[in-house]
């Protein structure tokens, strides 16, 4: 590729900018517990304006009394989408293989999208499956790409082409600095995010699975999600066995000077009751945040208390919506969802 065609498109920090707080590590792994992480990356290789392609891989991994990491699961996915034509999926290949899936080639990777991937493979979904919370990352991956577009500054492609709208979520609150800022240029704002510390542990080979150097204008959404049984928080908490949870998602694009920046990062604690797997708590930290008014948003992860784990991903979608929220953070609360299978996890590697 040419150098015009990368595009020399840096930015100075917009001075909407939210919090710019992130992470710098990663939790060292508790004996007996258990940690899911997952990325899907965002990458355009036949340039920007040609195919986007998800690639994402996820695993699970349990840690034994004595600090090692056994492999209990894994799943990996590549998914080819018409971004410029409706945004449409033409091609999917995971691992595990799944041929019912090849029912969503054609589909637009969007609103509804989730539902017919929930049909086509309920049990991924009834076993909080690591393939499962790949897929579901794709309509969000898909939308969230579209920054890399006009942040790219490669000629001829302008912005992505996406509009905010007005009381979607804290940041687009009608009247606040985001919004007015939108109506008075008539063009969307490009976000700009601080420099992505690393998260892996150098100390520890397995903290992490392996992930893929990032290319320019390439984009990528992490997750982990760490469990453990506690006796404090179950004796706090009058139950017999409570489940603490540590979890966090970050979302990050590589300019063009080959810096790795952040756009969204929330890190996410949580209790629950082993029994009944009642959410006993949960408070959500704001790491680094695009606008201003996004640390609205925060408050709404308490809501979740008092949810069960099988009733939460419905509840969160129905519930939490408006300026109070924030819809990557509503992914980051759903997928407390996963407890279950990690849970299970748990159970049988202590049998």
């Amino acid at each position: 590729m040419t150098r015009l065609e990368l595009g020399r498109n840096y930015f100075e920090p917009n001075p909407l900018h939210g919090l710019h707080d992130p992470t710098t590590s990663t939790p060292a792994r508790a004996p007996i517990s258990v940690r899911r992480t997952s990325n899907v990356d965002m990458i355009r290789p036949h340039g920007m304006t040609e195919t986007l392609e998800l690639v994402g891989n996820s695993r699970d991994l349990y840690t034994d009394a004595a600090g090692n990491g056994h492999v209990a699961g894994s799943a990996s996915m590549d998914a080819s989408i018409a971004f410029f034509n409706g945004r449409t999926l033409t091609a999917l290949r995971t691992t595990p293989e799944h041929d019912s899936l090849q029912r969503l080639i054609g589909s637009v990777a969007a609103s509804g999208f989730r539902a017919k991937t929930k049909e086509l493979v309920p049990q991924l979904l009834r076993g909080r499956n690591p393939l499962f919370i790949l897929l579901d990352d794709i309509p969000v991956a898909t939308l969230i790409s579209g920054h890399a577009v006009g942040a790219s500054g490669i000629s001829g492609i302008g912005q992505s082409g996406y509009v905010p709208v007005a009381d979607q979520c804290a940041g687009f609150v009608s009247g606040g600095l985001l919004m007015n800022s939108f109506e008075q240029q008539g063009s969307s704002v490009t976000v700009t995010g601080p420099d992505a510390p690393t998260l892996e542990d150098p100390h520890d080979p397995q903290s992490w699975h392996r992930l893929e150097v990032l290319p320019l204008h390439a984009m990528r959404r992490r997750r982990r999600i760490d469990i453990r049984r506690t006796l404090d928080d179950a004796l706090r908490h009058g139950c017999r066995a409570a489940i603490d949870v540590d979890a966090m998602f970050r979302d990050s694009y590589v300019r063009a000077d080959g810096v790795e920046t952040i756009i969204h990062e929330y890190t996410l604690t949580a209790t629950i009751d082993a029994d009944s797997l009642l959410i006993l708590t949960a408070k959500a930290t704001p790491r680094v945040l695009p606008w201003q008014e996004c640390p609205g948003a925060v408050a709404s992860a308490s809501r979740i208390a008092g949810m069960t784990l099988q009733e939460l991903d419905i509840r969160v979608r129905a519930e939490l919506r408006g300026t109070s929220t924030c819809t990557h953070l509503n992914d980051l609360l759903r997928s407390v969802a996963d407890v279950s299978a990690l849970l299970d996890i748990l159970s049988e590697q202590n049998r």
